[in-house]
């Protein structure tokens, strides 16, 4: 085996200084969403990585490295949120979901940035101490290679090196949103290099490296002591040539890991942009690769002088082929013109060249895993016509090439780059979807997809709403998506509120045994003892509660009796609302005798009209399921304490999307329901509150309707609480006050052009063809989701219980195949 130094020799907050002399300062870059953005998004993108290789003039070193999750890990945190009646359930579900990924490897992928910093020197010593400090420093020039010490490091070099990251951290920001890494972060960039393979990499808790504090001719200084040797355990056997195994004691067991570190050989001149991100692609494959790219800069002047000498060169060998008597070779007259263009690109454009080293790693368990991957990673960069190899006696140097702080090692693969070249790498882009813990809800791709419901309110760097929209055409899955979600927020102890306008979810209480004490099913008739069960006015206990009742109260009215806004008829129903709300036991029967009553002092002009009016809201009020909406204060509210409550409306009648007038009154109910939706949210903000809103599409077509879900949503992240709305229609979602204050986004097929059209825009796509196509293709059962982060990629959403799949299913005939054969399985479309 090759015999390298180790590279660090210590390590303070995020700057690594190197045993050769060197120091590096890292940062974690941001990640950022790639696909589904727009051709004018991703240049945006390549051009803030262009702009950074150009101007950043220093040595760089890039990271793309795998943070593995555990399972065992991901589960016990799941379970430890569990509580109450459903925690048995609820542990049934998480096993199910972890049996499922298990053979997975589950990981997101972390970008790192490292900028070397220029040297600097200790002032302010006499000339016999500087001779002296000359002497000692070639000792600590000599330790340093011998590997016999670690020399120290004086106080004021760290101070000056602090001082010189400042500027650094100031312009990478300008180009890159990045953070600094500390000494954590180090500790495990470090020492995972040495668990490739074989499992997770054990952490330190609090762990840096020790010094000794020293004085030196009146100078203080660090000596560190290498205890930082003791982060590369492990032994490692190099004798295969084109991989490297290391070996290491795993809970009192012996473990072997198998690695190969590629290098690109050859990248094209000429590569399409957008199109060849020759780092990003590497997340199609279902295992994680690993990249360390290293530029070195040559300013613009340098490169022009180099390019014009290679010139020279090429001319000279020209020459004497045709003195020769020989043909040129293909090779010399093709380097020959890429180095006219080139010369020409750089006197017009004026930009650096960047002397770049690109080394990927692939690990594996076994050696036919290894070999496996490898082979599909050739495949992959052979479709973008890069060449890939497999350095033979290069395996130790490759491995060092990839702990921050180190050199380049391996020389013989290094490219001329300019910054839009090395650019197109798009490190920092992502396919990572999700809140990466939370329930299982699906794959995008091959990446499980974790779902936390309440995350938004609670993560103080987003702080954002948790409430999202499901959006798709009949049986594109978004029902079954909502519900899987619904249930797994009451497995963590939210309370949950479920509109049913079509009893999709009767049969829950007897398809999930589960739920059968917890759930109360509230179905509403027109009868005399559901009589005022809707009514806004009762039950409104706080003076908030009391004021938005009022609101509703009023819209409702209006909308029944056909009276606009600022009309004479609109105030006179605004002053008897007014006057009900303050008295004992208000109700909207109360609002009508007041009404009446009014009549007798009413302008003689306004007499007729008015009395149509209370006449029109009298016959609404006794007949059919107008009663729902008016009580006389003396009905008792809907019970609202189990954790599950479905409430129903018998014969509800909806308007269809093209009927503009037909069924006021069961846009009336919706508002009132709507209403009782929002009074369930205000209860107590300790405990979560989900309410799920089905068909909500037939409320957003009408003005007031649309009002209360713009407060639904509006209000929610204060109140701990989110609002999920299933539509048919993503024209209705796009007004500005739902879309901004919606959480995630799930869009499902939609068939419609128009509909695909206003899918994207909710999405925060655009509306190009290829991603209208997309969705009006979408298999049932798979969605484009934006999450939180409103990164926006495929998801397949799959219910790993058979038995929830039986009971969210609510295709034509599911309910009448789970009644006659409730034990058997059935096929799963979705999973």
């Amino acid at each position: 085996m090759t015999r390298i130094l180790f590279p660090v020799k210590y390590f303070e907050k995020n700057l690594v200084f190197g045993t050769d002399g060197s120091v590096y300062a890292y940062y974690e870059l941001q990640p950022f969403n790639y696909d589904y953005r727009s051709v004018d998004d991703q240049l945006s993108l390549h051009g803030n990585l262009e702009a950074f290789y150009w101007n950043i003039n220093a040595d760089t070193h890039a990271l793309v490295v795998p943070e593995f999750q555990s399972l065992e890990d991901h589960q016990k945190a799941m379970n430890e949120r569990l509580s109450g009646p459903l925690l048995e359930a609820g542990r049934r579900h998480i096993q199910a979901a972890i049996d499922h990924l298990k053979g997975k490897e589950i990981h997101q992928h972390r970008f790192f940035m490292g900028i070397k910093l220029k040297q600097t020197e200790v002032k302010g010593l006499s000339f016999f101490s500087e001779l002296q400090y000359i002497l000692k420093d070639f000792k600590r020039y000599l330790q340093g290679h011998s590997g016999t010490d670690a020399p120290e490091i004086f106080e004021e070099e760290i101070q000056a090196y602090m001082s010189q990251e400042e500027l650094i951290y100031s312009r990478i920001n300008g180009y890159l949103r990045a953070r600094r890494v500390d000494a954590p972060d180090l500790e495990w960039l470090i020492r995972r290099g040495f668990y490739r393979g074989i499992g997770e990499t054990p952490r330190r808790k609090n762990w840096t490296p020790k010094t000794i504090p020293v004085e030196i001719r009146g100078k203080k200084a660090k000596r560190p002591t290498r205890d930082i040797l003791t982060l590369t355990e492990g032994r490692f056997d190099d004798s295969h040539g084109r991989q490297l195994i290391v070996e290491q004691h795993v809970n009192g067991k012996r473990k072997k890991g198998y690695m190969a570190f590629l290098t690109l050989s050859h990248i094209p001149d000429k590569a399409p942009f957008p199109g060849v991100e020759w780092i990003y692609c590497l997340q199609q494959l279902s295992f994680p690769v690993e990249a360390s790219i290293r530029t070195e800069t040559i300013e613009y002047g340098k490169a022009l002088t180099q390019v014009i000498n290679k010139k020279k060169e090429l001319k000279a060998e020209d020459e004497h082929a045709l003195e020769s008597g020989e043909e040129t070779s293909y090779h010399i007259l093709s380097s020959r013109q890429e180095a006219n263009e080139l010369e020409s690109n750089l006197r017009t454009d004026k930009f650096p060249l960047l002397y770049t080293s690109i080394v990927l790693c692939v690990s594996g368990s076994t050696q036919e895993e290894l070999n496996l991957r490898i082979q599909l990673v050739k495949d992959l960069y052979s479709d973008l016509m890069i060449q890939i190899e497999v350095p033979y006696g290069d395996q130790w140097r490759g491995f060092n090439e990839f702990i921050p702080g180190s050199k380049k090692y391996i020389t013989d693969y290094a490219h001329y780059m300019d910054p839009a070249a090395a650019a197109a790498s798009m490190i920092g882009a992502t396919r990572q979807l999700g809140d990466g813990q939370g329930h299982f809800i699906g794959m995008s791709q091959n990446l499980p997809v974790f779902f936390q419901h309440d995350r938004g309110p609670k993560d103080k760097k987003l702080s954002t709403t948790a409430s999202a929209a499901f959006i798709g055409a009949l049986g594109a899955g978004k029902s079954l998506g909502a519900n899987l979600l619904a249930y797994q927020a009451l497995l963590n102890g939210a309370k949950v509120l479920i509109f049913d306008p079509k009893d999709e979810r009767g049969h829950w209480p007897d398809a999930l045994p589960e739920l059968r004490d917890l759930t109360r099913i509230v179905t509403l008739r027109a009868s005399l003892e559901d009589r005022g069960k809707l009514d806004p006015l009762m039950g409104a206990v706080s003076s908030s509660d009391q004021m938005a009742a009022a609101e509703t109260a009023k819209r409702i009215l209006q909308f029944l009796a056909r009276a606009a806004d600022g009309t004479y008829e609109a105030i006179v129903i605004g002053k008897a609302v007014d006057y009900v709300i303050k008295q004992n036991e208000p109700s909207m029967m109360k609002v009508i005798d007041c009404l009446k009553e009014g009549l007798k002092s009413a302008p003689e002009k306004r007499l007729d009209t008015l009395e149509e009016m209370v006449d029109v809201l009298e016959y609404l009020a006794t007949s059919g399921q107008g009663q729902l909406l008016f009580g006389d204060g003396t009905q008792e509210a809907i019970d609202l304490s189990k954790p599950l409550t479905i409430l129903q409306v018998e014969d509800l009648k909806l308007p269809d999307e093209s009927q503009t007038d037909y069924g006021r009154m069961a846009i009336a109910l919706l508002m009132a329901i709507s209403d009782f939706s929002r009074r369930f949210s205000n209860q107590s903000s300790h405990e979560f509150k989900l309410v799920l809103f089905d068909e909500s599409w037939r409320l957003a077509k009408v003005r007031e309707g649309r009002a209360i879900l713009e407060e639904l949503v509006r209000t929610g992240r204060s109140k701990n609480a989110a609002i999920y709305l299933i539509s048919q229609n993503a024209k209705d979602m796009l007004g500005e006050e739902i879309r901004s204050n919606l959480g995630c986004r799930f869009v499902f097929r939609c068939r419609d052009q128009r509909e695909a059209e206003a899918a994207c825009q909710m999405l925060g796509i655009e509306p190009n063809e290829i991603n209208v196509e997309k969705i009006r293709n979408l298999p049932t059962g798979t969605c484009l989701m934006s999450d939180l982060e409103k990164r926006v990629n495929e998801v397949e959403i799959r219910v790993i219980e058979e038995r929830l799949f039986r009971a969210f299913d609510t295709r034509p005939g599911s309910k009448n195949a789970l009644q006659a054969e409730p034990d058997k399985g059935v096929a799963l479309p979705f999973r």
